[in-house]
């Protein structure tokens, strides 16, 4: 229903199943296929049958263009997963990627049912990419778009408060159906008698990488002053949750990412686009008075009541510091290190997409897809990133370039989360829609292209550019 009525109910559709990752829809030989996964098809359906999709879908892939290279990536990824297993199949060890082995113990690198499902994942990459940044035609479409991830982050947030309070009744048995994927499911782990935040995701550290995001994408805007009064409120308590999944990924992204702005922000590096500017030059005074407050607040605390830091000081050092030498530290290093010599082993060709398990996405990277991969996925994030606005011909109100700045900043903090953790190249649908919105193609083309665009637009278009 949702594909027929318009693009931008699939959308929301899309990203608001793709938050059943705990949930299996569709078994296909050993592989789980996610709600989102399988909403995935009904929203590249929805984009297809409208008249002119293709045609807008290639602009977003031309040259000069981030969508060429992610194309290019795609292809490479593709071939590697076929030819790298078998060229040097046997030679060495690898912790494979597989579902079979159900203990991930090393094995000597052959090809497997991990190389097709990784292929098939990564290739929906650029299908989201090239649909998303299709759609996006004006600053109306922009702000749909920006509409579904804002849903999204809300929906997040009641899945978290249904997960908590069914938990805290001892009711968790109740969302047992969107817990029946085959693999493992750490919803009740505890951490010094809290439970971790998973809402309906296998585990804390998915729902942190994910949290991650929604919080950069509704912390930009509010930054912005677009819509401050939604995306305050979302970015806080995204803040909130992913503090109590207790993930050292989820804790050391959100200090990467808020680094990386406070640095941005008192450098003055940090350009923003906003429909009030007023509200956000407070917002911004806001966000930088936080830092020194929260400081002197924290020292005024701890020399009247010294044990109040011990509980923080606990939760840091069992999450953060003392990660590496727990036992799953000590696992995720010997893939990393495992990841590292399939590298050199190959002689920088990479074991093919799917062959290598690690637990960093840059390691998984050249593991998997090689120099040639980690050089194509570089010049696609120095695209993606760019700033669009010194383009000759980009054109797009306030609003929606804090809409495209908002999305990079979820990109960002995708690959900050993905680098601590990631165990595959592959970045997931909700980064090739975000980067897709951040490129969205009508803002890139010349005079002719435009008239073109526009052209189709009216023809599909009803009175209502939201039904596209």
């Amino acid at each position: 229903m949702a594909a027929l009525r318009s693009t931008w109910w699939a959308l929301t559709a899309l990203l608001c199943l793709g938050l059943f990752g705990a949930a299996s829809a569709l078994a296909v030989g050993g592989a789980n296929l996610t709600p989102g996964h399988l909403s995935l098809a009904f929203f590249l359906g929805a984009v297809a049958i409208r008249k002119g999709a293709f045609d807008r879908a290639f602009l977003s892939i031309r040259p000069g263009t981030p969508g060429l290279v992610l194309l290019a990536l795609t292809v490479w990824a593709v071939c590697s997963s076929f030819i790298m297993p078998r060229l040097f199949a046997g030679e060495f060890l690898v912790f494979p990627l597989n579902s079979q082995f159900k203990s991930i113990l090393e094995v000597p690198l052959m090809p497997t049912g991990a190389n097709f499902n990784q292929a098939v994942y990564f290739s929906s990459g650029i299908l989201v990419f090239a649909a998303v940044s299709s759609i996006i035609n004006n600053d109306t479409l922009m702000r749909r778009a920006a509409n579904a991830v804002l849903f999204a982050s809300g929906v997040s947030l009641i899945f978290v408060l249904i997960d908590t309070v069914t938990f805290a009744a001892g009711l968790s048995h109740l969302l047992n159906f969107v817990r029946n994927a085959d693999y493992a499911q750490l919803f009740s782990h505890q951490f010094l008698g809290v439970k971790r935040v998973t809402a309906f995701l296998p585990e804390a550290s998915a729902y942190a990488i994910m949290a991650c995001g929604f919080f950069a994408f509704n912390f930009r805007l509010w930054r912005s002053g677009v819509r401050a009064e939604l995306t305050g409120p979302l970015s806080l308590a995204t803040f909130v949750t992913v503090l109590f999944s207790f993930s050292s990924t989820g804790y050391v992204a959100l200090i990467a990412y808020l680094s990386v702005v406070l640095l941005g922000s008192m450098f003055g590096i940090d350009r923003q686009a906003s429909t009030n500017p007023h509200v956000a030059a407070t917002n911004q005074r806001i966000f930088l008075s936080l830092i020194p407050f929260t400081v002197l607040a924290a020292a005024i605390a701890v020399a009247l009541k010294p044990d109040l830091l011990d509980p923080i000081v606990a939760t840091f050092d069992r999450s953060i510091t003392s990660k590496l030498s727990s036992a799953s530290g000590v696992e995720r290093t010997a893939w990393n290190m495992g990841g590292v010599r399939a590298f050199f082993e190959t002689y920088g060709l990479g074991a093919g997409l799917g062959s290598v398990r690690t637990s960093s996405f840059a390691v998984a990277v050249i593991a998997n897809l090689g120099i040639i991969g980690a050089l194509l996925y570089a010049c696609f994030f120095a695209f993606l990133f760019q700033d669009s606005a010194r383009h000759p011909y980009y054109s797009a109100s306030a609003e929606t370039r804090a809409y495209a700045s908002a999305a990079k900043s979820a990109c960002f903090a995708y690959i900050v989360a993905a680098t601590i953790s990631g165990s595959s190249p592959d970045m997931g649908f909700y980064f090739f829609g975000l980067a897709g919105m951040a490129s969205g193609s009508i803002f890139y083309m010349d005079g002719r292209r435009r008239q073109m665009a526009e052209s189709q637009f009216t023809e599909i278009g009803s009175a209502d550019p939201a039904r596209l």
